[in-house]
């Protein structure tokens, strides 16, 4: 078959005494109906796989993005004193970890007990600082000689303006001595800044340098809705549950991975059950 050719047609045209032949082209093409079925097709086919590709791509960064920024469990690995013994958990902190504004059986650490079945004390004090943890270390925590203890400070020494290499002398003070004393350690920290989280970045390094297990912005997304509040900073019962959430899956493959290095002798007696909840003060 030859390649297609254009049509020509031809117009007369007198100027003057003189005839003149014009010759131009016709817009139409001499090309073969399937070759001009297989173009549109191809037109059409290319239209449709760009929106295919964009999700796709769409999809991919998504997926990256949650990978990226997904809660990770702990490093196992790397926790110091998995297999203490003893079976009681200390909720060691501020009025958050108290429970300010809530009834007791609503507060986080008693909802993280009543969830992971352990025996637990609220050693939570209201409007604590990490120096006012570090001077009660000894009297409100290792007395109970817990297996694990979780620390939860910083709030208040954000809105008492205290320098913030204070805050991680006393929090690094608190977290060595626990580490000492032959317990786990996960420090609970809470992200008090407007524009960035001022405590991260010195909390990690504490946990880092002791082998303790850090929850990061435990309040993440509950300080900016009232309806998580019962007043501007303290959680209400529905947020103390969302917080309970989130120290549950820290906690779960931790003590999961703690009771099987310590195997079936170091574990609490069923004949002899701990009381599910003590307080102190």
């Amino acid at each position: 078959m030859t390649s297609p050719q254009r049509q020509k047609r031809s117009t007369v045209r007198r100027f003057g005494g003189s005839v003149v032949r014009l010759e131009q082209s016709n817009p139409r093409t001499l090309e073969p109906p399937n070759a001009l079925r297989k173009r549109a097709k191809g037109t059409t086919q290319s239209r449709r796989r760009w929106p295919l590709a964009l999700t796709g791509l769409l999809v991919l960064a998504l997926v990256a993005g949650w990978y990226l920024t997904r809660q990770r469990g702990p490093d196992l690995g790397r926790v110091a004193n998995l297999a203490a013994p003893g079976e009681v958990v200390v909720f060691f902190g501020d009025s958050i970890t108290q429970g300010y504004g809530v009834r007791a059986e609503e507060s986080f650490p008693s909802l993280v007990a009543s969830d992971l079945g352990i025996a637990m004390v609220n050693a939570g004090v209201t409007g604590d600082t990490t120096a006012g943890g570090l001077a009660r270390l000894e009297r409100d925590v290792l007395p109970h000689q817990p297996r694990l203890t979780l620390v939860e400070f910083g709030g208040n020494d954000f809105l008492r303006r205290v320098p913030l290499e204070e805050t991680l002398k006393n929090l690094d003070a608190i977290v060595k001595t626990l580490i000492a004393q032959g317990m786990m350690v996960v420090i609970l920290e809470v992200n008090v800044g407007l524009m960035g989280d001022p405590y991260l970045k010195g909390y990690r390094a504490v946990a880092e340098r002791y082998g303790a297990v850090l929850a990061e912005d435990i309040l993440s997304g509950i300080l900016g809705k009232p309806d998580l509040k019962v007043d501007a900073i303290h959680p209400n019962a529905q947020g103390h549950r969302l917080i309970a959430e989130r120290v549950v899956k820290v906690l779960r493959p931790l003590l999961k991975e703690a009771d099987r290095r310590r195997g079936p002798m170091g574990r609490q007696s069923l004949d002899f059950p701990l009381p599910a909840f003590r307080g102190v003060g």
